[in-house]
């Protein structure tokens, strides 16, 4: 039988109400992640009602994440002091010798010298505060000066991370006055360092001179003057005792050594130095 228009209407009228009514599927990448964490909510709730959920001590576990996320991080710290230890090593350009374990403490003549430098290794930041302190060592060729200033460095690179640079008077003279570094901002930087490290060691200064050239020791009197100012200490090693480094210095340059206050350290007796060979004729 043939339907009416009328008929026809109502028809399709009643199919859009059916549609309306029933909900359609959400197929959004939203709706998946709810069903999977109901689905996974459900499987804990039929775990936990058949007894075999496992217990959990939540605050053990927490402990257990601090100290492996502790343990961590005190590795990447370790790491990171030995990398600035190598470069601290690097910069300083120390004989790997001159360590206190390769020094006899029962030798009377470096006992006291040794305990006067752990001493000023110990008080190293205490130093810092007050102007920064000056060693100075003298004494024959040979008799451990090098070796002394060098385990100091090694001692305050390797336990207190301090910068330090260990140069003989030479080098420096030859590197700023003889154009052994020959681009000016690189002895301007050169310069700063010496005046801004931690430590600076400055050896064999005036050897065998009964006298420096005068802008050798204008420099030398300018820059303790500047460390001083920044409160930087200094050990200068030499062959000449106080008085005779004071002639060979002059006024302006020992009224300089002598503002640090400096601790006198004097090596003497025989040579420490290893038997090398035998150069009789």
């Amino acid at each position: 039988m043939k339907k009416t228009p009328e008929e026809i209407a109502a028809d399709l009228a009643d199919i859009a109400r059916r549609r309306r009514k029933r909900p359609e599927p959400d197929l959004s990448p939203a709706a998946g992640g709810d069903r999977q964490v109901q689905g996974l909510l459900s499987r804990l709730q039929r775990l936990r009602a058949s007894g075999t959920l496992p217990q959990y001590d939540y605050a053990a576990l927490k402990r257990q994440y601090e100290q492996q996320a502790n343990a961590e991080v005190r590795q990447a710290q370790q790491e990171a002091r030995q990398k600035r230890t190598e470069r601290l090593l690097a910069q300083a350009d120390l004989n790997p010798d001159w360590i206190f374990a390769n020094m006899d403490r029962d030798d009377p003549a470096l006992g006291h010298h040794i305990d006067t430098a752990h001493h000023f290794i110990n008080a190293f930041d205490h130093w810092e505060q007050k102007g920064g302190a000056a060693i100075l060592i003298y004494g024959d060729f040979g008799t451990g000066k090098s070796t002394l200033a060098g385990a100091i460095a090694h001692e305050l690179i390797r336990q207190h991370q301090k910068s330090v640079i260990f140069q003989q008077w030479a080098s420096v003279v030859d590197r700023l006055f003889f154009g052994v570094i020959e681009d000016q901002e690189s002895r301007n930087q050169y310069r700063r360092a010496l005046e801004e490290v931690d430590l600076l060691i400055l050896d064999e200064v005036a050897a065998n001179r009964a006298r420096l050239a005068e802008s050798q020791s204008s420099f030398l009197g300018h820059l303790l003057r500047r460390r001083r100012n920044l409160s930087k200490s200094v050990i200068i090693i030499t062959n000449h005792d106080p008085q005779a480094l004071h002639r060979a210095v002059g006024d302006f340059c020992f009224e300089a050594i002598k503002a640090f206050h400096p601790v006198d350290l004097a090596l003497h007796g025989p040579s420490r130095r290893p038997d090398i060979g035998d150069y009789r004729s």
